[in-house]
C-alpha cells in the first residue's frame, strides 16, 4: 500500500489503526511521543495528520531495510 493515500486527509486513530493492522495503544503511543502529529478536536475525538502519517510510515520503512543483527556488514 502506498502512503501517498494519507496525504492531505486528516484520519481517525481507528482508521489508521485498522490500515496498518495494529492498536490504538500503538497509535496513541505514536502521538504522545510525537511521532505521529495529531489535533484533539474533544475529549473523545482526534484527527491525525495524514501528512504527518505518510512521513512516519516512510521512516519505519527505511530502518526496517537496514539489515541487523549477524546479517550486519561491519566495515
Amino acid at each position: 500500500m502506498s502512503v501517498d493515500v494519507f496525504r492531505g486527509r486528516l484520519l481517525s486513530k481507528g482508521f489508521c489503526a485498522e490500515h496498518l493492522q495494529t492498536s490504538l495503544s500503538f497509535i496513541d503511543r505514536k502521538i504522545r511521543l510525537g511521532d505521529i502529529k495529531a489535533v484533539r478536536i474533544s475529549p473523545k475525538m482526534t484527527r491525525i495528520d495524514g501528512d504527518s502519517l505518510a512521513d512516519f510510515l516512510e521512516q519505519q520503512a527505511a530502518i526496517a531495510s537496514t539489515p541487523r543483527g549477524k546479517f550486519r556488514k561491519v566495515a
